[in-house]
């Protein structure tokens, strides 16, 4: 009799242990979708985040032209760009003036002896005419004057570059013979007033012109126009839908802290990503440029100057992911976290073991963890409401958190 309830016991703790074995078995299987579906949230935000720094770009630096003149401006001092636009007037204008031609008229009218040696100095003459030309357009170049025109010239062309990409159609850019191209009319005939202002009279005489600068061909407008397209219509969607697939994968996955990881180390493999899209785009736009004949160095100086600042917030992303990525490492139990944990629990306990922080140490010790979760969230506030912040900016922020965090735990564990 004293048996029975003995088995009794013994049957209900087999079968307490076999429900438990099988609602473990449960959570492994459902652990492990759990953990399929966080990796495929996680990844497919981390693909969204660039095409949303891409759309964002797209949004406020492509179709904004005050802000595009804004950043372009700075180029009418440039070099390059000057020496580059100072070849492409005077080739306009000596083609126009045809020195050749003025001295072979010239020539004929004149006794044959005296005539055929004035032809022979026809190609001095035009060298002379040329050098007098080039420094002209120099001056001018070099003067306010080239930087009103250039900034003129670069809000119209700007209005119709928006047109072309939005299918509106365009003006000053012209779709002909396969090419795309940027008609030159207003900056050439601004010079042209100028160089007779100088005193070369000579160039009254030039007819109005219209020469082009070939941007890209006609074939890739067409897809131009479908991302800028999709890129325009989804400019807020994008980067809404990256966070709500990142916060998703997180909140999902079993591990958060791993989840948190891999959305560090995702964000840090999407930016390097669109880092090497930017460099084939711009060997192909460099590679199309030489096809046309124009100038590589003032085509780059140009290219880097519009996408300086998708390439910084590339950089801040990309710090960002960093440091999300150590922050879930360090926390983490891994061995090398742990040690270094210790290290500056020691440290911070031995330089605070000498301090007394009376009640507001033994306040900050009870409350320490909303305080450092205050702190961190302020720290996330100042990074989200700063206006364009760059890597540095983050570290910055981030050296700051850990500093304030510091000081709580060394008044914490003075008290």
């Amino acid at each position: 009799m004293s048996e029975e309830p003995q088995d009794a016991e013994v049957r209900a703790e087999l079968a307490r242990l076999r429900a438990e074995v099988a609602e473990l078995r449960g959570r492994t299987g459902g652990g492990r979708w759990r953990a399929v579906v966080s990796a495929v949230l996680i990844t497919l935000g981390c693909v969204f985040v660039p095409l949303a720094g891409v759309g964002f770009w797209a949004a406020n630096e492509v179709s904004d032209t005050e802000r595009y003149v804004e950043n372009v401006t700075p180029l009418a001092g440039d070099p390059t760009i000057q020496n580059a636009a100072a070849t492409r007037v005077t080739g306009a204008v000596m083609r126009a003036l045809d020195v050749q031609a003025i001295v072979d008229q010239v020539a004929g009218r004149l006794p044959p002896r005296v005539g055929d040696k004035l032809k022979g100095l026809s190609g001095p003459m035009a060298d002379g005419v040329e050098g007098f030309v080039r420094d002209k357009v120099g001056q001018v170049i070099a003067s306010d004057t080239f930087q009103t025109v250039w900034v003129q010239a670069n809000r119209v062309a700007h209005k119709q570059f928006v047109a072309v990409l939005s299918g509106e159609g365009s003006q000053l850019l012209k779709v002909n013979g396969g090419a795309v191209s940027l008609d030159l009319g207003p900056i050439i005939d601004r010079v042209k007033q100028k160089l007779v202002a100088s005193g070369l009279g000579l160039a009254a005489s030039i007819p109005e012109l219209h020469p082009t600068i070939e941007l890209f061909d006609s074939a890739e407008l067409v897809t131009w126009q479908r991302w800028y397209g999709w890129l325009m219509t989804l400019r807020w969607a994008l980067p809404a839908l990256a966070l709500i697939l990142l916060a998703l994968g997180v909140w999902v996955a079993n591990s958060r802290r791993r989840a948190l990881a891999g959305v560090g180390i995702g964000l840090m493999a999407g930016m390097l990503v669109l880092a090497a899209a930017l460099a084939a785009g711009r060997a192909a736009y460099l590679g199309s440029v030489a096809r046309h004949g124009l100038d590589q160095a003032a085509a780059a100086d140009l290219f880097d100057t519009l996408v300086r600042f998708l390439r910084g917030g590339l950089r801040t992303v990309l710090v960002l992911g960093l440091v999300i990525a150590a922050a879930a490492f360090f926390t983490g139990p891994s061995a090398t976290a742990v040690r270094t944990r210790s290290a500056l629990k020691r440290a911070i306990g031995l330089a605070g073991s000498r301090l007394d922080t009376g009640r507001f140490g033994a306040w900050l010790a009870r409350n320490a963890t909303p305080v450092r979760a205050g702190l961190v969230a302020l720290a996330a506030l100042v990074f989200v409401f700063w206006d364009r912040p760059t890597g540095a900016v983050v570290l910055g922020i981030t050296v700051a958190t850990l500093l304030l965090l510091g000081v709580v735990q060394l008044l914490a564990r003075g008290s």
